[in-house]
């Protein structure tokens, strides 16, 4: 499975979300303030200006958990 990131990363003030080619297939991913405070390190207590500071770190960072959610979804997790 292959994950590269495409276009823009923006964090709303709730969210993050982006795109990634998940198989070849570009796909719309987001994590919400407690998913990025639980699985992107170093960010466990994140502010808002944080996280819009540092949202292509952050996106980076949870590249694994997506990878791991779309593998969850094909296996019906």
């Amino acid at each position: 499975m292959s994950i590269d990131r495409t276009q823009t990363i923006e964090w709303d003030g709730n969210a993050l979300s982006g795109w990634v080619n998940l198989d070849g297939t570009p796909t719309k991913v987001s994590a919400d303030r407690e998913t990025i405070h639980a699985y992107a390190p170093g960010f466990s207590d994140a502010l808002t200006w944080e996280i819009d500071r540092h949202r292509d770190e952050i996106f980076e960072k949870l590249l694994p958990l997506f990878k791991q959610q779309k593998r969850d979804c094909q296996h019906g997790r």
